[in-house]
């Protein structure tokens, strides 16, 4: 199957931010519980980020990918902007595909968790400041 594209209202991209930031919230609050499967943290660490990607794009007006793959989206954005994550945080797509399916026999720290978590927030935190610059940049013009 090819990935395909869609083309948004740029408007659309302020709710896909607001998305992003309640999936990330949800993560933190999920990783606090006692019974979870870290699997799901970072399966909402990964749609966080994977929303606040295409925010971006879509505020620029770009052709947004239908996919779960961050590496692909943070190739798209780098050709106006640069992600200081670069590709970073591109192993957490796998927990939007197969991961999300299997019970993992990986063993996760709280530690390690918090800290992905923390890395998704401030790359989330960049998309909401590109769109308020480009917003800055537009009504400057």
């Amino acid at each position: 199957m090819v990935p395909r594209d869609a083309r948004y209202q740029r408007e659309y991209a302020h709710e896909l931010l607001a998305i992003a930031e309640a999936d990330l919230e949800s993560a933190f609050l999920l990783a606090t519980v006692e019974r979870k499967r870290w699997e799901n943290v970072y399966l909402l660490a990964q749609q966080s980020l994977e929303k606040a990607l295409k925010a971006v794009l879509c505020w620029h007006s770009e052709l947004v990918p239908l996919v779960h793959d961050i590496g692909i989206l943070v190739t798209k954005i780098a050709v106006f902007a640069k992600p200081p994550f670069g590709y970073n945080l591109n192993n957490l797509s796998e927990y939007a595909t197969i991961r999300r399916y299997l019970e993992s026999k990986e063993e996760y720290t709280s530690h390690e968790v918090v800290e992905i978590l923390k890395q998704v927030k401030k790359a989330v935190e960049w998309c909401k400041q590109q769109l308020a610059s480009a917003a800055t940049h537009a009504d400057n013009s």
